[in-house]
């Protein structure tokens, strides 16, 4: 197989359509969006943010052999906790103790927790790769003006770079086919839990 990543994305396809037909984009795209639904989207993805980040700092500390893998996972968490201080710092936020999970959130980050566990951390990496794959997929299909409001969250989303990094990764430790179903069942269930965030938002 030549690219595992396009494999577990084309079969997750379907989701990722129901997740761009949402309630939550169609508001976006008319502009109806109501600011207090927006917040607690906004509040959620920190939420989300914010989990991932210590998760990933659990998980930095804990991998340390194959290298390129020890790497990559310090190298991850050190982005998530640049991005989530970053925007802790705009919204003028010391931190988010005070804010519930819903469900959904709590459900995504129990999944990484639960993938976490598993002895061999590349299925932590596979864990990560359909949040910013979505997120780029939707930017490239989410039809907004540049003037509007949200046009920021889809510009910050475009060009797939993040995405990127994961392939060399997953297509050198992803070889036999036992492992490759494994990770494509390890990420459609995350594409579910992104799905499900958007439900609920």
């Amino acid at each position: 197989m030549d690219d595992v990543c396009e494999y577990f994305w084309n079969n997750s396809l379907g989701l990722a359509e129901e997740i761009l037909n949402l309630d939550f984009w169609k508001k976006i795209k008319s502009y109806s969006m109501k600011a207090e639904r927006f917040q607690r989207f906004t509040l959620q993805d920190l939420l989300y943010l914010d989990g991932v980040t210590a998760i990933l700092k659990e998980m930095s500390e804990k991998v340390t052999q194959p290298e390129d893998l020890k790497v990559f996972i310090q190298e991850r968490h050190s982005s998530y906790k640049t991005f989530r201080d970053s925007c802790l710092q705009n919204l003028l936020m010391k931190d988010l103790n005070s804010i519930e999970h819903t469900p959904a959130i709590q459900k995504y980050l129990d999944t990484y927790r639960e993938v976490m566990k598993e002895s061999d951390p590349v299925y932590f990496v596979v864990a990560l790769l359909p949040c910013p794959r979505v997120w780029s997929w939707i930017a490239q299909n989410l039809q907004l003006p540049d003037h509007g409001a949200h046009y920021i969250r889809k510009s910050d989303n475009e060009g797939g770079q993040s995405e990127k990094r994961f392939r060399p990764i997953l297509n050198k430790y992803l070889k036999s086919a036992e492992k490759v179903q494994k990770a494509n069942d390890i990420f459609r269930r995350q594409m579910q839990n992104e799905r499900d965030f958007f439900c609920s938002s």
